[in-house]
């Protein structure tokens, strides 16, 4: 059992960890810590921390575990204010979208006698906030830690207990590894979708096509609804990735157009092809769960 964690940040996934703690009853104190005006209040009444603090210097004072909930372009400037204050042994990790830099800092900035382990759970919800966070949220979803070779044992195994408690699958992945794949899997397809949403969204014709737009378009731009610093701060910290998997879509997407433009009959064949992709990665997923 932790004797006391401290979330700062929380959101969606800050509360619905500290939902799933306190359903496990794996801590004896859960201390939290938001910016939002109101948000440490209305974790408190839904359960998922046991005090709130003014100050995030004092909410990390004295924690085994510090767990940095928030957008991944916050995590620089939290590091370098909780710094100072951490009691020897206390870990911390975070939840962020982006590894490699996170650990840069990471290593920039905390004193030798604390230590960091990078996490990202692949979970969430289209909605955000306390008010929605779930203590199953992390219910056998992959939940990824990426410690470096300078990361002591004692401090992996704080956070994989923390894992397990939380309901998840672990996936350990090299910081470098990871970015380069969420950059595919996550990233790539907002910003497919974000292209998709204005392209259509930006044409004369768009008020006549939106009535027309159903479920096929909606499900393709869904994720052009999501926060916008969220994935500007994601951009920033994983652009090389990023860059390299829009390289290769844009390829594809200019061969696709090729094959329209010269009324090749054989572009079924490509249809064909990515549709049994599909369906082998979802027959895959769906047997895992």
């Amino acid at each position: 059992m932790f004797n006391k964690v401290s979330i700062i940040g929380l959101g969606l996934i800050g509360g619905s960890i500290g939902l799933a703690l306190r359903k496990a009853n794996a801590v004896k104190q859960i201390a939290g810590y938001d910016l939002g005006r109101g948000v440490s209040a209305q974790a408190s009444k839904v359960g998922a921390i046991d005090q709130a603090y003014e100050s995030i210097v004092d909410a990390v004072k004295g924690s085994d575990l510090v767990i940095l909930a928030t957008p991944v372009g916050a995590v620089r400037s939290l590091l370098q204010t909780i710094a100072p204050v951490l009691t020897p042994g206390t870990v911390v990790t975070d939840v962020s979208s982006t590894k490699s830099q996170v650990i840069n800092w990471a290593e920039e900035f905390l004193p030798e006698h604390a230590f960091f382990v990078g996490g990202h759970p692949m979970a969430g919800k289209e909605m955000s906030g306390v008010a929605v966070a779930d203590a199953d949220l992390f219910k056998d979803c992959i939940y990824c830690l990426t410690p470096t070779s300078h990361t002591p044992a004692t401090a992996v195994s704080m956070v994989v207990t923390l894992v397990e408690t939380l309901g998840a699958r672990l996936r350990f992945l090299d910081p470098a590894e990871h970015d380069g794949l969420v950059a595919g899997i996550s990233h790539l397809p907002f910003l497919a979708a974000t292209a998709l949403m204005a392209t259509v969204a930006d044409d004369p014709t768009w008020g006549d096509a939106s009535l027309l737009a159903s479920s096929g378009f909606r499900d393709v731009t869904r994720l052009a609804a999501g926060n916008p610093e969220m994935y500007r701060d994601i951009c920033l910290t994983n652009s090389d990735a990023i860059v390299r998997w829009l390289d290769i879509y844009v390829l594809k997407l200019s061969e696709l157009r090729d094959h329209i433009v010269r009324h090749d009959k054989h572009i079924d064949e490509s249809f064909a092809r990515t549709q049994q992709q599909r369906q082998q990665w979802h027959a895959s997923h769906s047997s895992e769960k």
